[in-house]
């Protein structure tokens, strides 16, 4: 891991209307995440996680303050800079994986490399080599259907990193899963962390979890 920051808040507020009143979730929330760290993000029920990963995300916008990708603020960007930027920098993964059914799992991580630019059999071939990665050569042409929950969410797990990002923002990843399989889809993203300098960012309510990451940041923190 390098002093290089790949992902940066400052000041961060996010407000939501409800009704007549406003609901501070995010206050002055300051938070570096370096190259190849990995940070467990922790809170209560409601207290902004999501919202923290949508806005690092560039998924939302943050009442004030501003999000910054490689030193890049989200907030300079226009949407289709926003979209070409987030298909190079930055990978999700969420409880539920999100396939697309109709999709083999080869064609599913292979989309954010069209989405790239890349020609489909050149982006069927990074697909390849990162399933084969995540322990699912035998499952390339298999569609989500016919997968294990362990399975999809590999799948998911290959799919936001197949062009090779520099973070991935996770949203209760095993929080889906036993806690057999849940422990090696956490044994896996600690294993591809050490064999590449991808950051990662997990939500969880999981202490075991938490425990493993580099360090762990509570949102509520923002609150106080």
């Amino acid at each position: 891991m390098t002093s290089e920051l790949v992902l940066q808040t400052k000041g961060l507020c996010k407000t939501y209307r409800q009704g007549t009143a406003n609901l501070d979730v995010l206050m002055n929330f300051n938070f570096d995440v370096a190259l190849g760290e990995c940070v467990a993000v922790m809170g209560a029920s409601g207290s902004g996680k999501t919202t923290l990963l949508n806005l690092c995300g560039g998924l939302d916008d943050p009442t004030s303050g501003e999000v910054l990708i490689r030193g890049v603020s989200w907030s300079d960007l226009t949407s289709t800079d926003r979209a070409v930027r987030r298909n190079r920098h930055v990978g999700f993964v969420y409880q539920f994986h999100h396939l697309l059914a109709e999709f083999t799992a080869i064609e599913n991580v292979a989309l954010p490399s069209m989405i790239g630019g890349f020609a489909f059999s050149e982006a069927k071939n990074r697909a390849r080599q990162i399933l084969e990665k995540v322990g699912l050569k035998h499952r390339l042409n298999h569609k989500p259907s016919a997968l294990s929950g362990g399975e999809r969410q590999r799948v998911a797990i290959a799919r936001a990193l197949v062009m090779k990002p520099s973070i991935v923002l996770m949203d209760e990843p095993t929080g889906n899963l036993d806690g057999r399989t849940g422990h090696s889809i956490l044994e896996l993203l600690l294993e591809l962390n050490s064999s590449s300098d991808v950051s990662f960012v997990i939500v969880t309510h999981d202490l075991d979890i938490a425990s493993k990451m580099d360090r762990i940041v509570s949102v509520e923190q923002s609150r106080q």
